[in-house]
């Protein structure tokens, strides 16, 4: 698919991995992006054509969707004290209004950002981009893999050209999740590693991530294809944190992992009685933990992805932002 010229809506398009795509797409592929946000953004750093709405809004889809050429939805409910049924609201009835916003705007291709989590935590051994999905794990995880499942249930029903992706750990500038997060629990001096830390962290830099879902929007290999966004070549979380650390100039905590499992137990139940997810759980000890790097060959056959940008060059970019002080981030979520 030409780019150039295109509209492309992406939804959640303030959000970290959103907004850089279509800075991106705007700047390198010239296309003509329009983002469907909630709130009225800054307008001085946003680099779209704003739709205000929400995916849990049909009407607000339709008309975000109207006129578009592609849409990549980035938009997704990740964490916070939210019930199950609030998750799949919007991961899974949101996403099948996207779909259908898509198929009545004869949209002609449709990317969907899922998780490496829908394929279980721990994944198995030889995890790959067509590994089945589990639907267990934390209320995210669960919801993003029936997400995914209904995506194709609808693309099948009704001849849509879908294509989905499965992120992984997306760190860099503005990330949330896997920058702010991991640099204020070094700061505060809290646990960050299981035992060793020698459990693999699948990271992915943001614009490997990035040339990922373009490369996936050019090709039409990509239709009807599920692909890891990942980079392959999986770090150990002590050297992910440790990147941190040493730009902090702080040290790195660790705890044993029969200790963090005893931890989650009066958390677990806690959940359970109040129906809000765990603030500690044992998905979260064994995701920690585990030693499975997953495969991208599929992305490399199909494609032709290489990341380019190598987990150092990463890690220095991110340092080289954040010692610039301007933190301000934005939301992951929707």
């Amino acid at each position: 698919m030409e780019l150039r010229g295109k509209r492309i809506l992406i939804t959640g398009a303030n959000g970290f991995i959103g907004g850089r795509l279509a800075e991106r797409l705007a700047a390198e592929a010239g296309a003509r992006v329009r983002g469907l946000i909630r709130r009225q953004p800054d307008p001085s750093v946003e680099t779209f054509q704003v739709a205000l709405g929400d995916v849990t809004d049909a009407d607000a889809m339709r008309v975000a969707a109207d006129g578009c050429a592609a849409i990549i939805h980035c938009a997704a409910l990740q964490g916070g004290k939210h019930r199950l049924a609030d998750f799949r609201r919007v991961n899974v009835a949101g996403t099948i209004n996207v779909l259908r916003a898509a198929r009545e705007a004869q949209v002609a291709r449709v990317i969907h950002l899922s998780t490496i989590n829908a394929l279980g935590v721990p994944p198995p051994a030889n995890a790959h981009a067509d590994s089945p999905l589990v639907f267990a794990g934390d209320f995210y995880a669960r919801t993003k893999a029936e997400g995914e499942r209904a995506a194709w249930n609808f693309a099948r029903d009704h001849n849509l050209a879908l294509t989905v992706i499965r992120p992984g750990c997306t760190y860099g500038p503005r990330s949330h999740a896997w920058t702010i997060t991991p640099i204020n629990r070094l700061r505060r001096k809290r646990p960050v590693l299981i035992g060793a830390g020698d459990g693999m962290c699948n990271a992915i830099y943001i614009d490997n991530l990035v040339d990922l879902i373009v490369l996936a929007l050019e090709k039409d290999a990509a239709i009807g294809q599920t692909f890891i966004g990942t980079e392959g070549r999986g770090v150990t979380w002590r050297e992910f944190y440790g990147a941190y650390a040493r730009l902090l100039g702080v040290p790195v905590h660790a705890m044993p992992k029969w200790f963090a499992l005893a931890v989650t137990l009066p958390f677990e139940m806690l959940a359970r009685l109040t129906g809000y997810p765990s603030r500690v759980a044992r998905a979260s000890v064994e995701f920690y933990s585990h030693r499975v790097v997953f495969d991208i060959d599929k992305s490399r056959r199909l494609l032709g992805y290489a990341p380019r940008v190598s987990f150092a060059e990463g890690m220095a970019r991110t340092a080289a932002w954040v010692a610039s002080g301007n933190q301000k981030t934005k939301s992951e979520g929707r």
